[in-house]
């Protein structure tokens, strides 16, 4: 009888584990929704850093069945903000569902990958960097 229960505990424990912090089953205009907060967003890049030319912005903004994506930084001499449009994207599908798949893919053909989302964090991974971001 315990051999019964410590399979079924061991079963239980490693079928609730997740290779992604995502949880699970979310479609993708959840994730878009959880990136725009229904309109916009604003995510503040986590730098260990207090130079003020280490404070990047990224603001997402939703478009009917879209989202834009804007990076905002200061310039080198901190004395305004530069805006940059980097892009039209949408949440990614698994192929055959409308279940949200692993990524942001641009209009362009480039994507992210998104490690972990909630409302107030974001994880994504641009090529080999890893970025976190946390939403203001």
């Amino acid at each position: 009888m315990r051999d019964n229960f410590l399979v079924i505990f061991i079963f239980l424990l490693v079928s609730s584990c997740s290779d992604e912090n995502l949880p699970p089953g979310l479609y993708d205009y959840q994730v878009e929704r959880l990136l725009t907060n229904d309109s916009s967003k604003l995510w503040i890049q986590v730098i260990n850093s207090q130079e003020c030319s280490d404070s990047i912005k990224m603001l997402i903004e939703s478009q009917n069945d879209s989202l834009d994506i804007f990076n905002i930084s200061p310039t080198l001499a901190c004395d305004f903000l530069d805006t940059a449009f980097l892009g039209r994207a949408n949440a990614s599908q698994r192929e055959g569902s409308i279940l949200f798949d692993d990524s942001i893919v641009f209009s362009n053909g480039n994507y992210w990958i998104i490690d972990e989302i909630t409302s107030d964090i974001l994880t994504v991974n641009i090529g080999e960097q890893r970025i976190k971001y946390i939403s203001n």
